[in-house]
């Protein structure tokens, strides 16, 4: 919105709103009692970043927690090779299947608070084009033999894994949705639901096949909540977004668009391939037993990494929706990350082994030490992530593919200098350098940006 401009606009009841220029002026005024009886009716909820952000955080933990729970009967159930395939093959799925997003994801999250009646056309192309480039990128994956290593040779469970991606590719993209329509409660129902039955899932899925039963666990009932969730989303919430709000800031032009989402999709070929090569890497060089210790403790470090993510999930949509409030919603974002890291750091490097334990003696006598580096890793992490925020309200979001480019660059370095040595802690050790580098540089700039925030509108001070 430009400085001087003065806009009525009309909710859904009809009630009249006048939006403030950046320091809270109405023009023809100055009685800063009629300020604030205006912008009390405008302003919005102050606890809304914080639920949402706890609601994700909550998914996040909630899954996660039954995930350990899950890896946990899958180690029971399976032998550690038989872990280190499936992790394998997961990581693959889900690799492509963030691929075929092509960044719609963080697209939908800083444009659908201000779509308007352009929310329904928005994701179902969405939805159309990512689940097509799914399809296609699944099936020249397993055509081209870059799944030989874990991926059984019969036609049926390889069609399994393609079909996987695609739903997978639709499961992840639904929150998004969720979240950019400000629906973010819903968030922790599906994801904590689909943990569940897929924890009890697999007794059963094992029994059916011991080799692809906790893929079956962890793929089948991600069917039954896509029909619902986008049935709620299509019949109901995208509706009453659409009826409810107005488009608040000028979309993208498709030229725009195009270079948001393509410098977003090259950062995600990046960060989220990152972490699946390395899986890759170490099951090549140090076998599928190394896999299976290195995959569980990264698994718990990057929940921890999520809820931090959420954060930021939480304060682009809000950020997004209410520019007048930038600053207040950053101060909330940082106030509750601060919280989120700092008590999952401690608690985490003080009862390492006995989380490990829960999946097995081997796993906490080979991994406490990689989970604790991992976990101190996450401050520099959690630097870059908020960064990223700004970048996207700002449409800057070259800069982070510029970034994500030079830290894998290192990262993969050190990874390789360091593996022949000290083995799956190779991984721990570059992580915490790269991402101190990382935290180091981009540290004064966060600040730089947050002081060029607009002050909160002086009603909100009265």
């Amino acid at each position: 919105m430009e400085n001087t401009s003065s806009v009525i606009s009309h909710d859904a009841a009809g009630i009249a709103f006048l939006e403030f220029d950046y320091v809270g002026r109405i023009p023809g005024t100055n009685d800063r009692g009629e300020i604030a009886k205006y912008e009390c009716m405008r302003r919005p909820k102050a606890g809304r970043l914080v639920q949402n952000a706890i609601a994700l955080i909550i998914s996040g933990a909630g899954s996660g927690a039954i995930g350990i729970v899950f890896w946990a009967v899958a180690a029971h159930s399976a032998s550690e090779a038989t872990i280190g395939r499936t992790s394998a093959e997961i990581s693959g799925m889900m690799l492509l299947a963030t691929l075929a997003q092509l960044s719609f994801g963080s697209s939908f999250e800083r444009f659908l608070p201000v779509a308007g009646s352009q929310t329904r056309t928005f994701v179902k192309r969405a939805y159309v084009t990512c689940t097509s480039v799914g399809l296609v990128l699944a099936v020249a994956y397993v055509a081209f033999g870059f799944s030989h290593s874990f991926l059984p040779k019969t036609l049926g469970w390889r069609a399994l894994f393609v079909g996987s991606v695609v739903i997978w590719t639709v499961f992840s993209l639904q929150d998004s949705v969720l979240i950019g329509l400000r629906s973010s409660k819903l968030v922790p129902v599906e994801n904590i639901s689909y943990s569940i039955v897929k924890l009890a899932l697999i007794p059963a899925f094992i029994v059916v096949s011991k080799t692809e039963g906790i893929l079956l666990a962890w793929i089948v009932p991600v069917i039954a909540l896509i029909i619902a969730v986008n049935w709620y989303l299509f019949r109901k919430r995208i509706p009453e977004h659409a009826a409810n709000s107005t488009a608040s800031e000028a979309l993208p032009s498709a030229r725009e668009l195009f270079s948001l989402t393509g410098a977003q999709y090259a950062t995600l070929l990046i960060t989220v391939g990152t972490s699946s090569v390395i899986t890759l890497v170490v099951i090549d060089r140090l076998g599928a037993v190394a896999s299976a210790h290195y995959y569980l403790p990264a698994q718990i470090a990057g929940g921890v990494a999520t809820a931090i993510w959420s954060i930021d999930r939480s304060f682009l949509v809000e950020a997004s929706a209410d520019r007048h409030y930038l600053r207040r919603h950053a101060k909330s974002a940082l106030r509750v990350g601060l919280v989120v890291l700092g008590a999952s750091i401690l608690f985490g490097e003080i009862f390492a082994p006995e989380i490990l334990r829960i999946f097995g003696a081997s796993y906490a006598s080979t991994g406490t030490t990689l989970l604790r580096l991992m976990l101190l890793s996450l401050p520099g992490g959690a630097i870059t992530a908020f960064y990223s925020s700004f970048a996207w309200i700002d449409r800057r979001v070259w800069i982070l593919t510029v970034r994500e480019l030079a830290a894998t660059i290192v990262l993969f370095a050190l990874i390789f200098a360091f593996i022949g040595h000290f083995g799956i802690l190779a991984i721990g050790i570059a992580s915490v350098i790269e991402s101190g580098v990382q935290g180091a540089l981009f540290l004064p700039i966060l600040i730089k940006r947050y002081r060029m925030m607009p002050p909160t509108p002086v009603a909100d001070e009265i």
